[in-house]
């Protein structure tokens, strides 16, 4: 297989004519996936060579245009000549791709040569790209198999070819060859219309069929499924009672993952190259009728609109779709106040909980930067109960031991703290026992030790007051050192001045996101990578790394990276969006000083 990868890789991915001359696309009734069989486990799809190779340099032109002029002369010069006579001529412009594995390996078999596949390309002439693809000396080896089917040594190995009418075959295996003379049921049968069409509007996808892949690794998912149970066990009797709750956590998750596994009946994965910066999607759709699908039956994504009403200037900005069940599983997380395992063991902490749960969450929304100062908007269906109940909560946080919570002292709560507008708003104050935190760190020396906690403290801030109330319809929780710099994020908020979302960063990078989904998150790669750099370099070896690494800007510079999951009925999908922005700010503070350039 290996000789055969170059030309025929070679094509899917980077090849284009010599000439500029282009056939017109295909037509829009002929995806292609028809030409392709329904029970191939795995299929790769390229959406043209052509348009390929140009969204790429378009992208890389916008992100990181210095790079691309390192290597696009030499790449321009090998796609214009091939390679070893081998030429590319004939395709449609824009026309798919198809990469099929027909069949994959037996569990416990060992290969023996590669497992049968099939290329499938949208063609204008079928002679004119046999011909070009195979060299001179190859050519003269071209035999006439019968059945429609010709054979020729292509880089030494016996490649077979077909010719389907608009779409030429190619494939290492007689057996596949003889499939494609026949009527073949195809893949546009099987997928649905929705996953048809983010398949092939993308630049490169992968589709792995699901049934395939739990029928014949069925005993392989079941030993993953018992062995991560089993890692787990040991992780929960060696860690303390904090730790213990996160595997609990983990441990009631591994049933309905590999339950989404079972129950799936495909998984996309998708890449495409975007004027502005790199997109990848992965969804799985799960069969009709399966528990999976039954639980996602009544999820609908929203559109998290008030979300750029947040206030400008912050590290990262997220959106998540709440429920009941979400705050009766995930507890505390979903106040943003860390309660730590005394907290969690309270039983006024978990009636007040319990509480926050029956008031009804809807959407919560977060604007933060470091030290920790922000905003959260939280939607609920009885405000006033949502903040009866967090009063209750930040109370018995005050009451606990604050060592076995992470503090130095008691919580200091006050309510009725102060007013904004229509809000009435309550207060608590923390002080972190960074001491404490830096216990892990400690044995590495006193250095690493004092290093660990001056970034902690830039993280957290040495002290945290948290103001939290409602006008009766929304609720909000504030971030802030004093009350005059939360009045700041609230003025922001409510009159709308200088919010995110007059942000042309932020803009360009909520635009390409999913209109609606379940969870959003917006990220500034370059500042929260400097953020956590800063917690870990206690732990990082620190020979080899340049001084004064990584190159942060002397100005912040807002340039974001997304992420979405999305869940609605029958799928969930999971999307990440790199804007070119984002990657040339961070190729400039990480990468260069790393390359030396």
């Amino acid at each position: 297989m290996n000789r055969l990868c170059f030309p025929v890789l070679a094509a899917m991915f980077w090849i284009v004519p010599a000439n500029a001359a282009w056939a017109a696309p295909v037509p829009a009734a002929r995806s292609g996936l028809e030409q392709v069989p329904a029970s191939a486990p795995i299929v790769i799809h390229l959406r043209g060579v052509q348009g390929t190779r140009d969204h790429f340099v378009a992208m890389m032109e916008n992100a990181l245009p210095d790079v691309l002029k390192k290597f696009q002369g030499e790449m321009d010069d090998f796609l214009k000549n091939g390679r070893e006579g081998h030429k590319i001529r004939g395709l449609v412009k824009d026309g798919p791709i198809f990469f099929a594995l027909t069949e994959l390996p037996k569990p416990g078999q060992p290969l023996n040569g590669p497992p049968p596949f099939a290329l499938v390309v949208a063609v204008t002439s079928y002679k004119e790209f046999r011909d070009n693809l195979l060299n001179d000396e190859e050519r003269k080896s071209l035999k006439d198999k019968g059945d429609g089917i010709e054979a020729a040594t292509l880089d030494r190995e016996t490649t077979y070819f077909v010719d389907r009418k608009g779409y030429a075959i190619l494939t290492m295996h007689e057996e596949v060859a003889k499939s494609f003379t026949k009527k073949i049921n195809g893949l546009h049968k099987k997928m649905s219309k929705e996953q048809a069409a983010k398949l092939l509007n993308s630049d490169l996808g992968v589709y792995v069929n699901m049934d395939t892949i739990n029928k014949d690794y069925s005993e392989q998912i079941k030993q993953a499924k018992d062995g991560i149970a089993q890692a787990l066990e040991l992780g929960a009797g060696a860690g303390d009672e904090s730790q213990k709750k996160i595997v609990e956590m983990f441990k009631k998750a591994i049933g309905p993952i590999f339950q989404a596994v079972e129950d799936m009946q495909a998984v996309l994965l998708t890449i495409e190259f975007r004027p502005g910066g790199l997109a990848l999607h992965v969804q799985g759709e799960m069969k009709d009728g399966s528990t999976t699908a039954g639980l996602l039956q009544d999820t609908r994504p929203v559109a998290f609109k008030e979300l750029g009403r947040l206030p400008a200037g912050r590290s990262y900005y997220s959106a998540l779709k709440t429920s009941a069940a979400l705050y009766r599983e995930l507890g505390s997380l979903m106040v943003g106040v860390p309660l730590g395992r005394g907290g969690e063991t309270s039983e006024e902490i978990a009636a007040a909980l319990k509480e926050l749960a029956k008031a009804g969450p809807t959407i919560r929304m977060d604007g933060f930067a470091f030290p920790m100062s922000g905003l959260q908007v939280y939607h609920y269906d009885d405000p006033n109960k949502a903040v009866a109940a967090l009063g209750k909560l930040f109370k018995a946080l005050a009451a606990s031991d604050p060592k076995s919570v992470g503090l130095r002292e008691k919580p200091v709560v006050k309510m009725n703290a102060e007013k904004y507008a229509e809000f009435k708003l309550h207060s608590i104050q923390i002080a972190w026992d960074f001491e404490k935190m830096a216990e892990p760190v400690a044995q590495q020396g006193e250095a690493a030790k004092k290093q660990y906690i001056e970034s902690m403290k830039k993280l957290l801030g040495d002290k945290m007051t948290f103001w939290f109330g409602t006008d009766g319809q929304t609720v909000v929780q504030v971030v802030a050192t004093d009350w005059p710099a939360a009045q700041k994020l609230l003025d922001q908020y409510s009159k709308g001045a200088k919010t995110v979302g007059e942000s042309k960063a932020f803009r360009d990078a909520r635009k390409e996101m999913p209109a609606r989904t379940s969870f959003l998150g917006l990220i500034d790669a370059v500042q929260m990578f400097g953020t956590i750099l800063d917690i870990a370099r206690p732990m990082l070896p620190v020979a080899g790394l340049p001084p004064g690494w990584p190159n942060m800007p002397a100005k912040p510079t807002a340039s974001y990276v997304g992420i979405s999951v999305t869940l609605q009925p029958q799928r969930g999908g999971l999307d990440l969006f790199i804007t070119a922005a984002a990657a040339k700010e961070f190729y400039k503070a990480v990468v260069q000083p790393l390359v030396g350039e």
